[in-house]
């Protein structure tokens, strides 16, 4: 087991579902620069200094999309070590944000190549696709059955 790395990033993210179960991905940009470049992943980006997670995925959805969520609710958090050169630990808060097909009609993407609204199944089924964002989408599809309370 390795030793626990410090923290290098904190984002807050959203999974942005429709009601019969599709999710809003962003197509990133193919800037051979940055993280997973020519990946689909969910929108959202790093909390800055004393901002809270949830007022930087508002902040984060304005910028990128010219979208104001009605609702935003905790999803899930997952640490995740990169194996970079020096190896880095992320910390990614991400939040359920329900849309509706009208609204990815009005929104303004301002950043990334493309967005497209994705069944759990055909965005498993990509080869270019952030894992992390990709299990928090999985999870949230299945969240009934992977977080039932547990009966007695």
């Amino acid at each position: 087991m390795s030793a626990r790395r410090t923290l290098a990033r904190r984002c807050a993210v959203a999974v942005m579902a429709t009601p019969d179960g599709r999710y809003l991905m962003q197509l990133r940009d193919p800037d051979p620069a940055i993280l997973l470049p020519d990946h689909w992943a969910c929108f959202g980006g790093s909390i800055e200094p004393g901002e809270s997670a949830e007022a930087a995925l508002h902040r984060e959805l304005r910028e990128e999309l010219d979208y104001r969520a009605a609702d935003a609710r905790f999803f899930i958090e997952l640490t995740i070590d990169l194996p970079f050169a020096p190896p880095r630990t992320d910390l990614m808060i991400f939040f359920a944000v329900p849309i509706l097909p009208a609204d990815v009609d009005r929104m303004v993407q301002r950043e990334g190549a493309g967005r497209r609204l994705f069944t759990p199944e055909e965005l498993a089924a990509e080869t270019r696709v952030a894992p992390w964002d990709l299990a928090a989408v999985l999870m949230h599809a299945r969240r009934d059955v992977l977080f039932a309370a547990r009966r007695g």
